[in-house]
């Protein structure tokens, strides 16, 4: 095998490798929150717990006004 393909069999390995961590990470996080909002009970609201995020758009820059 040339060096080359050395390099880039590498390089492709550990991107797949990182991009399935970061999948599994995300997925078992996902399951951790669903799994404490279905056992916490009707008492409990999912909006405190986990409030929802919010973001400027990129276009109006926080004010309705502006274009």
């Amino acid at each position: 095998m040339k060096r080359s393909q050395a390099i880039a069999l590498t390089a492709l390995t550990t991107t797949l490798a990182a991009g399935f961590t970061l999948y599994w990470i995300s997925r078992r996080n996902h399951k951790k929150r669903k799994d404490f909002v279905a056992n916490a009970g009707y008492e409990m609201a999912y909006d405190i717990n986990y409030p929802p995020r919010y973001r400027r758009h990129k276009r109006h820059n926080g004010h309705r006004s502006s274009f």
